[in-house]
C-alpha cells in the first residue's frame, strides 16, 4: 500500500534534514580546527556562532526524529484512520518548538552577516543600523506570523500578509548584506591586485556569494510554498532550518580555512633560513687627478 502524500513528504524531508545535519557536523569540525589552529588571535564571535548553530541543528534534528517516531509508531495515532497525517498537520508543542528554533537560527545567521558587513566596511555604523532596522522588521513580522501559525490561523489573510512581509524583509536583508560584503571584497582585491599580481579576495568573495545564494534559495522556496497554501510548507521548514545552519558553517569554514592556509604558507616562508645569492662582481673605476696631465685609476672588485 502506497503511503499518503503527506507521509511521503515528511519522510523525504526528514531524510534530507539528516543528510544536511551530517554535512553540518563535518563543517563544524572543520570550523573548529580552522579557528583554533590559526596563528592569529581567535575571533570568538565566529566560534560562538558555530557552536550556537550546530546546537540549534542538533536540537531540531532530535525533535524531528521524535516527531516522526510519534507519527508512525505511536499506536494511539496510527490506529485512527489517517492518524499520521492528522498528527503531522496539527499544531502541537513539538511543531511550535521546531518553528521557534528556525526563527532563532535565522536570526543568528542574519546577525552574523550584519557583523561581517560592519567589519569589512571599516566599522561604518550607518550600514549596520540600516541592516539592523531591516532585521528588527523581519523578526517582528516573523514572530507574529509564527504566533498565528501555532494558534491555528496558518492561512488567514493576516497570516499570509505577515508571511509576505517577513519573506520580503528577509530577502532584502540577505541580498543587501551579501552584495555589500562581496562588493567590498571585490574592491579591496582590485586595489591590491596590481601589487599582488592576482585578486587576493576572489575565493572569499565567491564563498560569500555562494552562501548567500544557498540561503536565499531556501527562503524563496519556503515563501512560495507558504503563499501557495501547500502542505509541503510544514515539512520544508525542517529542511530550511538545517540550511540556515549549513550556510554560516560553510562560510566560516571556507574563509577561516583559507586564511589558515595562507598564514601557514607565510610562516613557513618566513621561518626558512636566509637564501644567499651568488655574489655579483662589480668593477668601479674612479679617476683622480694628481696634477694636470696625469691621472690615477682605482679598481675595486667583488662588491
Amino acid at each position: 500500500m502506497a503511503l499518503p502524500s503527506v507521509n511521503r513528504m515528511f519522510i523525504v524531508a526528514a531524510w534530507l534534514e539528516s543528510i544536511l545535519y551530517g554535512v553540518s557536523c563535518v563543517l563544524f569540525g572543520v570550523c573548529m580546527y580552522a579557528l583554533f589552529s590559526r596563528h592569529k588571535p581567535l575571533y570568538w564571535i565566529n566560534a560562538l556562532s558555530c557552536i550556537f548553530h550546530i546546537s540549534i541543528a542538533t536540537a531540531h534534528n532530535i525533535l524531528s526524529l521524535f516527531y516522526s517516531l510519534q507519527a508512525f509508531t505511536n499506536t494511539a495515532i496510527i490506529s485512527v484512520p489517517d492518524g499520521s497525517i492528522i498528527y503531522l498537520l496539527s499544531s502541537i508543542a513539538l511543531t511550535k518548538t521546531m518553528g521557534g528554533l528556525f526563527l532563532l537560527n535565522s536570526l543568528a545567521l542574519n546577525l552574523l552577516l550584519i557583523w561581517r558587513l560592519y567589519v569589512v566596511w571599516d566599522h561604518r555604523w550607518i550600514l549596520a543600523v540600516i541592516m539592523l532596522i531591516l532585521e528588527a522588521g523581519w523578526i517582528a513580522t516573523g514572530v507574529a506570523n509564527w504566533i498565528m501559525v501555532t494558534t491555528g490561523r496558518t492561512y488567514t489573510n493576516a497570516a499570509l500578509a505577515l508571511g509576505q512581509a517577513a519573506c520580503a524583509l528577509d530577502l532584502v536583508l540577505t541580498i543587501s548584506v551579501t552584495s555589500g560584503i562581496a562588493y567590498r571584497l571585490w574592491r579591496a582585491g582590485r586595489d591590491v591586485s596590481a601589487l599582488a599580481g592576482h585578486h587576493s579576495y576572489k575565493a572569499a568573495m565567491y564563498t560569500v556569494i555562494e552562501s548567500g545564494a544557498i540561503y536565499t534559495s531556501s527562503i524563496v522556496v519556503l515563501c512560495a510554498l507558504y503563499q501557495s497554501g501547500s502542505p509541503a510548507f510544514g515539512v520544508a521548514i525542517n529542511v530550511a532550518t538545517q540550511i540556515s545552519t549549513l550556510t554560516p558553517l560553510f562560510l566560516i569554514a571556507s574563509v577561516s580555512f583559507g586564511l589558515m592556509h595562507r598564514e601557514s604558507a607565510y610562516y613557513e616562508s618566513t621561518s626558512a633560513g636566509p637564501a644567499f645569492t651568488r655574489p655579483i662582481q662589480v668593477t668601479i673605476t674612479q679617476e683622480t687627478r694628481t696634477h694636470p696631465g696625469k691621472s690615477q685609476s682605482i679598481h675595486d672588485h667583488d662588491v
